[in-house]
């Protein structure tokens, strides 16, 4: 799953794409990072805290 995740995102780094590929293959509803280039994936929901910043 990493090769292909890297394949089809070229600027995505190997540990990165084996991240990813790992939380894919074991059923992850979303993947957390700080790393906003992950969003582009789409097999699993990337998403950042910033995303989950809630303003008081």
């Amino acid at each position: 799953m990493a090769a292909m995740i890297r394949a089809e995102f070229k600027d995505f780094k190997s540990m990165d794409a084996l991240q990813i590929g790992t939380a894919i293959v074991q059923g992850c509803d979303l993947f957390l990072t700080n790393d906003k280039q992950l969003r582009q994936e789409k097999m699993i929901r990337c998403v950042t805290l910033e995303d989950l910043y809630i303003p008081r």
